[in-house]
């Protein structure tokens, strides 16, 4: 194998000539003042600063809370096998409403929204389009109407003979059958609204803010209950004389035509969601203090109030089990559910809410054994 040690014809004239360009070329160039490129160094400088704040006391706190936002619970469920309680649970996301059984098989009903059940839970109640629908958990539709406005938040009457509902700014009555559609009362706050159980009795917000009680079956028999703030939600106790007003930042309790007799002022914290007992004697409510969540328990007439359970970023709604042993909480930081046995003696965690229904879940009821 011939090696080629000698340079070819010509390559050492060839290589003095690019070097004398290549020198001339350095010597004429613009001199600028030499600045030091420091990106480098203040990223590492950030790197080390983190690092050492992550394995401090501090800095393994604040990892912690980070975890508790994105993790929640350890050693949750994947998806959730069953309900711990009997009876069906009721919820909603952009997919649509889904009814799941309590051996955790569980049914879409396509494009719905705004659902409620029925009593015994022999029916839902949900929105599509512009159109009221009442259909069977199956999805059978057994009746539906169309209204101008927008749709929103159908109730049940305790005995299933009415409904009422939001459209617009407008509070409409239909017999459970989807007959007799009717206007209540116009130019109301859309949203609050429950029935007094035993009585065709509705509560709900006006316009100024505070609650309406009127009997919807007879015209004219109407009475105002003066909150201190326009209350989010309006929910009555099992007997029907009492009913909780939840406010931005309180609670109050009031005789079925008032006056207040009882209630909870949280300060700074801000309230999103209550739910009362079913047996009326006590309500669980959801409060935020800057970026910490709790669910706490409270007696209807007073007693002590506690926090249950706590934890970073939202908790946006809770639900009682038809028996009252349980509490369904919905952490959307976390993406779980927790089942919560009261006195609290058992949790339950379930993970990945959104991958099994669909983008922003919430939940609706727990119903009927």
């Amino acid at each position: 194998m011939t090696r080629w040690r000698e340079p070819a014809p010509g390559e050492q004239e060839a290589g003095e000539r690019g070097w004398e360009v290549v020198r001339r070329a350095y010597e004429e160039r613009v001199r600028m003042p030499r600045k030091r490129d420091r990106r480098p160094v203040l990223a590492v400088a950030i790197a080390a600063a983190v690092l050492a704040a992550a394995f401090s006391p501090p800095g393994l706190a604040v990892f912690g809370s980070i975890r508790d936002a994105v993790r929640g619970e350890e050693n949750a469920r994947p998806a959730l096998a069953s309900l711990p309680a009997a009876g069906r649970l009721l919820t909603e996301s952009s997919a649509g409403v889904w009814v799941i059984q309590r051996d955790g098989s569980k049914r879409l009903l396509d494009g719905y929204h705004d659902a409620a059940w029925s009593p015994h839970g022999l029916y839902v109640a949900a929105v599509r389009g512009n159109e009221l629908r009442a259909l069977e958990p199956n999805g059978t539709v057994h009746w539906s109407l169309g209204r101008a406005g927008r749709l929103r938040n159908p109730r049940w009457s305790y005995d299933g003979f009415r409904v009422a509902y939001f459209a617009g700014a407008a509070l409409r009555i239909v017999n459970g059958d989807g007959t007799g559609d009717h206007l209540l009362a116009r130019d109301v706050q859309p949203g609050p609204a429950a029935w007094q159980p035993g009585r065709h009795v509705l509560a709900y917000v006006n316009r100024a803010g505070d609650i309406q009680i009127a009997n919807v079956d007879r015209r004219n028999r109407r009475s105002t209950v003066r909150a201190a703030t326009a209350p989010r939600q309006l929910a009555w106790a099992k007997n029907g004389l009492r009913f909780v007003a939840v406010e931005d930042h309180a609670t109050e309790v009031f005789w079925q035509r008032g006056p207040r007799i009882g209630g909870l002022d949280r300060g700074a914290a801000r309230l999103t969601a209550a739910a009362i007992s079913p047996d009326g004697k006590r309500y669980a409510f959801i409060e935020r203090r800057g970026r910490r969540s709790s669910l706490q328990l409270t007696g209807m007439l007073g007693g002590p109030t506690g926090a249950i359970f706590s934890g970073r970023g939202i908790f946006k709604n809770v639900v009682w089990s038809p028996d009252g042993r349980w509490l369904l909480l919905d952490w959307e930081s976390a993406d779980q559910w927790l089942f919560i046995r009261t006195p609290l003696k058992k949790l339950v965690a379930v993970s990945n809410i959104r991958a099994n229904f669909g983008a922003d879940p919430s939940l609706v009821g727990w119903c009927c054994p």
